[in-house]
């Protein structure tokens, strides 16, 4: 982090429609309340934006706005830099929008990364749309009581510390899993890959699964673990980070986006010199309507939200179990983890839906199946992405090691043998095709 003159950062967000200019200007209020200049606002976008939201934000500071399914501002600029047409196609290429008019959430991210580090800033902030840069420290009798925080002061003390090249935190508010408890519900974890979530859901009737803040000094600690919507990187050091990555899949006619775009990064990050640090700032996530009130599964607007977050689960664990597989993080075969999260959904998705009245939770295997069988597919979009993101390194910063060049070691056999319980993928979606522009 350059810490001889005023760092430049930039705050950085992602969604589909840029429409509400108050997603922005909540940040931009907080950081001019703890002093912290902000260099531009960057967002990255895919289906439409409001050119009074730009232009509002654009009396505040510098806002910069990105298409996520390949910016031909961004494209031109890769190329003029020196990478390859195919390098370059290799890091935007989206061809989940030529086919289905979505980008996954990585594309978005990257759009970010990408332009953040052309335009030679020193730090970008991630928030979500559905987060505040307050803690939500407690609810009496149905009044949350909120808490204003220095959200860029506290990512960039850390992000200044020798060593550390990202800062995260978890969230405050209702966890993404609602209060839930009935018989399949450990099977339906294992298949989702949320294990670790059982003993808090057990006792969901104690606490509701609302996550609180605390006022007392924050505690930051060593993490691998970083969250997209509460992330700072630090850009001195590129060749500690690697790109984001999350895969698609189709699944009842609808193109379904994998969560958990930001997993790889941690992975990468905790392989190089540098350090994630959780800086233990829970800001606010509104994750469900009618917030104060408890999310209730009788509600359909409840179980709609948690069954896309499983299909979104869902979508990244074909990928991330064979990741892990390749690299020795899992105590397993990839063939027994597989059927693991197979069986888990179907036990505990037919379970979920008679407890719940919904027939959706019942199809999770099916969508499961769906998921593993663009396996193929995902790996090769994903050997494409890290080689752009190798040449782009090799090239923009001559004379550096790639530190987070680990995940191109698994290239030398994509798929190999062993691997019977998927099927083969089918004909190339042309990865490399330019984005179509927006209609």
């Amino acid at each position: 982090m350059n810490t001889t003159s005023t760092p430049r950062i930039a705050l950085a967000l992602i969604t589909r429609h840029l429409e509400d200019p108050d997603q922005v200007l909540r940040f931009l209020d907080n950081a001019d309340r703890f002093g912290h200049p902000v260099d531009r606002v960057i967002a990255a976008y895919s289906h439409s934006v409001k050119r009074s939201v730009v232009e509002t934000i654009g009396r505040r500071v510098r806002m910069d706005v990105l298409k996520a399914f390949g910016d031909e501002g961004l494209r031109d600029r890769l190329q003029s830099g020196g990478l390859t047409q195919l390098d370059v196609d290799g890091l935007l290429g989206v061809p989940s929008w030529g086919s289905h008019r979505e980008a996954p959430y990585s594309a978005y991210r990257n759009a970010v990364l990408l332009h953040a580090l052309i335009e030679g800033l020193d730090a970008v902030i991630f928030f979500d749309t559905d987060v505040d840069p307050k803690l939500l420290t407690g609810i009496d009798d149905g009044r949350p009581s909120f808490h204003d925080v220095d959200f860029v002061g506290a990512h960039m003390a850390s992000l200044s510390d020798e060593g550390v090249v990202a800062t995260t935190s978890e969230y405050s508010g209702y966890y993404i899993i609602p209060p839930m408890r009935f018989d399949g519900l450990e099977p339906l974890l294992a298949g989702l890959r949320k294990e670790h979530a059982l003993g808090y859901l057990k006792a969901s009737s104690r606490h509701h699964c609302l996550n609180l803040a605390s006022l007392g000094p924050r505690q930051p600690r060593p993490t691998n673990k970083p969250l997209g919507g509460n992330l700072g990187l630090g850009l001195q050091h590129p060749e500690c980070l690697s790109l984001f990555y999350s895969t698609t899949y189709v699944f009842r006619d609808r193109c379904i986006m994998g969560r958990g775009e930001d997993t790889l990064l941690g992975r990468a990050i905790s392989r190089s010199s540098r350090r994630i640090v959780d800086i233990d700032l829970p800001v606010f996530h509104d994750t469900y309507p009618g917030f104060p009130k408890v999310p209730d599964l009788g509600r359909e607007v409840i179980r709609t939200r948690f069954y896309l977050a499983c299909l979104g689960w869902i979508g990244r664990n074909p990928f991330l179990t064979w990741f892990l597989a390749r690299t020795g993080g899992l105590e397993t075969s990839f063939e027994t983890a597989i059927q693991r999260q197979r069986k888990g959904l179907r036990v505990g998705g037919r379970k979920a839906a008679q407890a719940l009245g919904d027939p959706r939770f019942a199809g999770l295997s099916h969508a499961f199946e769906a998921s593993l069988s663009d396996l193929p597919v995902a790996i090769r979009r994903y050997e494409r992405l890290m080689a752009g993101w190798d040449a782009l390194l090799r090239t923009f910063y001559p004379g550096r090691r790639l530190e987070s060049a680990f995940p191109l070691a698994i290239r030398e056999s994509s798929w190999g043998t062993g691997h019977q319980a998927v099927a083969k993928a089918g004909p190339d979606e042309g990865p490399f095709a330019r984005s179509s522009p927006v209609v």
